[in-house]
Order: C-alpha cells, then structure tokens, then sequence
C-alpha cells in the first residue's frame, strides 16, 4: 500500500469537537484523488509523535485546529511546544473555528501557519484535494514568502444538509443540535455551538 501523500493531524481537545467532527463526516463523503490519512492527537505528546511519524514520508502534514477565543493565548504557546518537538517544512498548522474567522492576521502572527476563515467544511475538502497546498483555496487567509498576507476570499457556501454532523468512518458523533452557531447572526459573538474550521456556522433554524 502506498504511503499516504497527506496526513491531517486532527489536535483533538474533548472541549471543541464539534465542529471537527462536521469536517470528518464530510471528508468521508467527498470522493479525491488523493491518498490521505487522518490522525487524532489527543495532547500535544502526542499530536508531535504523528508529526514526527508522518514527516518524512508523506508531500504535506496538516495539523488541524479548532478553538474559541479564550483559548487563543494558551493555545499559541501549545503550539510553539509542539513545534520546539516536531517540525518540518513539509510541516503547516492550520487554525479554524471562531477566533481564526474573526481574527485571521492575529492567529497567523501568534505562530498559525494558516487561518481558515469562515465555514470549513468546502475548504477542507478543497485542501485535501489540493494535498495541503493552500494557494487558490477559499476560505483561507496565509502568508506568502515575503511576510504579506494572501485572503483567497470567502469559502464556498453549501447548503448544511450537504453535510452530516458525525462521522461513521471514524467513530466521532454529535450531540443532536437545533441550532448551528449563533441564530441571530452576531458578527461579534466568539462563540458558538458547531463553529467554523468547526463546521459551517450559519444563522438557520433546523
């Protein structure tokens, strides 16, 4: 079997896995071309030993996040320890969820290599098919070689029911929800039930 040209490191906190688990259900549907893996990090420990693992061998490793804004702080310096015990170029750590969306240049520059602003499910996918390359995805906000920021747009909007909110493949399941995010649409709310890079965050009533 051949060795899996991307690895997506998932930086699994028991807090916030609603939204990942929106993005593992859609993956699961979306038929690529390109030979992935999916690993769940449950500490740091451990999200470095699947970078580590997963390095030398595939194009590019993902690591995904997910988290609200009074994790944001705590978060940064998790991920600068992670970095100080597993790297690599092949390397980039992407920020989803309701922080990342609010504040993209903010998460790149406290050390996220990528911002996925806004529903993540269509963007993951896109960068899946793309083996992790994040140029011409939308949804994203990056830095290029020169330090300046790139924002490739708004993501791709589908309606919610395109996408289940579990994951049978691996084993990840929702509490039943009425609501996805904030049903009065507050652009300033940093929180919210089901999230961003978390799955879509729309203002509709089920």
């Amino acid at each position: 079997m051949s060795a899996p040209e991307l690895v997506l490191v998932l930086r699994y906190r028991k807090a916030v896995t609603y939204g990942l688990h929106v993005l593992l259900g859609a993956l699961e549907q979306h038929a690529t071309g390109t030979r992935y893996e999916v690993r769940f990090g449950e500490t740091p420990e451990a999200t470095a030993a699947h970078i580590r693992d997963a390095a030398p061998a595939a194009a590019r490793v993902l690591v995904l996040w997910s988290f609200y804004s009074p994790d944001a702080e705590a978060l940064a310096r998790e991920l600068a320890e992670i970095r100080s015990r597993a790297d690599a170029p092949n390397v980039a750590h992407l920020a989803g969820g309701v922080h990342a969306t609010a504040e993209p240049v903010q998460t790149l520059d406290a050390g996220w290599d990528i911002a996925a602003v806004g529903e993540g499910e269509t963007t993951l996918l896109s960068l899946v098919d793309a083996v992790g390359d994040p140029t011409g995805v939308s949804g994203l906000a990056y830095r290029d070689t020169t330090g300046a920021v790139i924002r490739t747009g708004r993501p791709q909007r589908r309606p919610l029911d395109d996408f289940r909110g579990f994951s049978l493949r691996w084993d990840r399941f929702n509490a039943l929800e009425v609501t996805r995010g904030c049903v009065f649409s507050e652009p300033r709310r940093g929180r919210g039930v089901a999230g961003q890079l978390q799955g879509g965050n729309r203002a509709e009533r089920a």
